[in-house]
């Protein structure tokens, strides 16, 4: 075994104290403040090795409030970091800074056990984020023992992730295409299996619009929005089983006014997960049918797109997870692939032509939830396994 591979071993207790302090910032999607807080911090991290450092604003989210407005959502930096673009072989490795825990979420404390860390985001996804950390720490070691320089690398770490990538989408197109392969350090499965293949995805706002009168002088001048809303999320349900794999979520309903006016505006939540890309030209049509099936008075506008495309078990992908079977085969770290109906910034890197590999950061789970937790021992578990294949593959050159 490599000896830069074996060094990560005595930086286990290291690890563990960068996971804790960085999840000990609050990095909700909109905390503006902590984010840019953990990219100063990131960067600091990164300084001994990177060849160079990109800050990059993304431009605001624009987000339908519940009365049916366009507003602009600020989010933190991007960050890209690179080394070795000259390179003949070039890796993009990603992970996001935010969390989906607002500032004032109950959930702000991190606890230790002998064998776990909880906390907030300390899975999802900072002990991704300080595994490819130090996956790269180790692979520069073996680069400089070696002189190996057949590998170049880029980290994209966003701010947006957990609300599906809008504004840092296009960063992908500009920053990770034409890469070899990618790796993304989202947490592995419980199990600590990686994923395959995912469905797409894709957030959807239908404003549904009346006229507002008095109860109880005007009633029959009014067209109730909250009820053409109700109708529209009943067809939207109904959606359910027409398409094998797709799903469609009526997550929420916006909208009412006080008890003697009829309301005149509400807003229709949904979100739909896809098992194929050509399914998105099909469920457009049905959703276009049933905004232009509004009642008397009643106008529905559609907002919101299809984020996240399918990523599919394509033959470079299979190859990939191959490889890194291989490369966990020879740390005795044993790894199959699962589908998951989740999505995450894989799904870019695979639409852009990059095969990858998504679920590269720590074990751990009940993700999203105050239970959230990782295995200390992945720390260095998987970041062994990173920098091993990173090796495997500079060695190979291809």
């Amino acid at each position: 075994m490599d000896p830069a591979i074996t060094w990560l071993d005595s930086q286990q207790a290291a690890m563990e104290k960068l996971l804790i302090d960085w999840a000990s910032i609050n990095t909700g999607t909109y905390h503006l403040a902590g984010v840019q807080r953990l990219a100063d911090e990131v960067d600091r991290s990164f300084e001994e090795i990177a060849g160079s450092v990109l800050r990059l604003p993304l431009s605001p989210h624009h987000e339908i409030n519940a009365s049916g407005e366009a507003v602009e959502m600020p989010v933190g930096d991007a960050l890209v970091i690179s080394r070795r673009a000259e390179s003949p072989l070039q890796a993009v490795l990603a992970i996001h800074l935010d969390t989906v825990y607002p500032v004032d979420s109950p959930f702000q404390t991190v606890t230790c056990t002998d064998e776990q860390i909880a906390g907030p985001g300390v899975a999802d996804a900072k002990g991704g984020l300080v595994v490819l950390l130090y996956a790269l720490l180790a692979f520069e070691r073996y680069v400089e023992a070696s002189g190996d320089t057949r590998l170049g690398w880029r980290v994209i770490l966003n701010s947006d992730e957990e609300i599906g990538s809008p504004c840092s989408a296009e960063l992908f197109g500009r920053y990770a295409a034409g890469a070899d392969f990618g790796m993304v350090y989202e947490p592995s499965l419980p199990n600590g299996d990686l994923v395959g293949e995912r469905g797409g995805s894709g957030n959807f706002s239908i404003i549904a619009r009346g006229r507002s009168a008095h109860a109880g002088r005007e009633f029959d001048q009014g067209r109730n929005a909250v009820v053409a809303a109700a109708e529209v999320a009943r067809q939207l349900h109904a959606l359910n089983g027409r398409w094998p794999g797709a799903t469609f979520n009526v997550a929420r309903i916006d909208g009412g006014s006080p008890y003697n006016v009829v309301p005149d505006v509400a807003v229709v939540r949904l979100n739909i997960r896809y098992p194929r890309p050509e399914l998105e030209t099909e469920i457009s049509a049905a959703l276009a049918k049933i905004c232009g099936a509004a009642g008397d008075g009643i106008t529905l506008q559609q907002e919101g797109q299809f984020s996240a495309p399918p990523k599919l078990l394509s033959l470079p992908q299979e190859a990939l997870l191959q490889q890194f079977q291989q490369c966990g085969q020879s740390l005795g770290i044993g790894l199959e692939w699962q589908r998951s109906g989740g999505v995450c910034d894989g799904n870019r890197l695979a639409a852009l032509g990059v095969p990858n590999v998504d679920t590269l950061g720590v074990r751990g789970g009940n993700i999203h939830s105050t239970g959230e937790y990782m295995w200390r021992a992945s720390l260095a578990e998987r970041a062994k396994l990173s920098a091993s294949f990173l090796i495997t593959k500079s060695r190979a050159g291809n």
